[in-house]
């Protein structure tokens, strides 16, 4: 009964306030250093978002560096999080790696205490996806305030699947989602996977793609990919392939055929919003 209480106060206390952002992105992140300012830069000034929770997770590159002036100016919230904390590890049957002890206990942490009241929605997405509203910036906050409406406690994004396009590494000055623009086809298995946008209020308990549970009140819902979707860039370039994912290996650019499919630069729209 107080369980109840307490969730009704919650929602109430929710709807009728202003929340502060009205879009944030939660992410863990390790060594990501070459690579957050265009991620950032992209989602703040393109995709308007409004506040970061980067959960650093022992980085040993020059992140903070990186991020120091948006942290200057308010924009991106670190917080350091040690996956040997057994206080940063969710407990449960629903971990897929090692690693998502600690990246749903970032997660869950992010929802229940720091979003919570200030973020009306959080997106949950690593440093290499890219939320890409396909026709525009103004229709992808209609879907939100459309499922807000609609009592959505989470929305779910498809994947699009990038490969290394066959590009060697970034010269200074280029973008990754500038240069980076074959991805495989629609019919991929990986294309069939998600990343969500969650209401705080609604989460129950979250991983890394979608909600496990909502509190009651709240439903789901899966824009179409034609709508918006989530380009993963998960190879990025060839070195960065190889450097991360094929140490001491040869490059075999076989790997890539069923990524470079499709040339899809949808992105690209918003490159004079966020050129860094």
């Amino acid at each position: 009964m107080r369980k109840v209480l307490f969730l009704l106060l919650v929602l109430c206390s929710c709807s009728n306030s202003t929340y502060p952002y009205r879009l944030a992105i939660c992410a863990m992140f390790k060594n990501e250093g070459p690579w957050l300012k265009e991620w950032v830069a992209y989602h703040r000034n393109a995709l308007k978002v409004d506040h970061f929770y980067l959960y650093n997770n022992e980085s040993t590159d020059n992140y903070q560096e990186v991020l120091q002036p948006y942290i200057d100016e308010g924009v991106v919230e670190v917080i350091d999080w040690d996956s040997q904390n057994p206080n940063h590890l969710a407990q449960g049957a629903f971990m897929d790696a090692p690693w998502s002890a600690a990246q749903l206990g970032a997660y869950n942490d992010c929802l229940k205490t720091r979003a919570i009241g200030k973020a009306k929605w959080v997106a949950m997405i690593d440093i290499d996806e890219f939320i890409v509203p396909v026709k525009g910036i103004k229709s992808f906050y209609a879907l939100l305030d459309q499922a807000e409406k609609n009592k959505r406690g989470t929305v779910s994004m498809e994947w699009r699947v990038f490969g290394t396009s066959g590009v060697r590494e970034l010269h200074e000055g280029e973008l990754l989602t500038e240069k980076l623009t074959m991805r495989a086809a629609d019919e991929h298995p990986w294309n069939r996977l998600v990343k969500s946008i969650h209401r705080p209020e609604a989460v129950d308990f979250c991983l890394v793609h979608v909600a496990k549970k909502l509190n009651p009140g709240f439903g789901a819902r899966t824009f179409k990919p034609d709508q918006v979707r989530v380009h993963h860039y998960w190879s990025r370039t060839e070195k960065a392939y190889m450097d991360k994912r094929n140490q001491g290996k040869e490059f075999d650019p076989a790997i890539f055929e069923p990524f470079h499919q499709v040339q899809d630069t949808t992105i690209q729209q918003y490159l004079t919003q966020f050129r860094i």
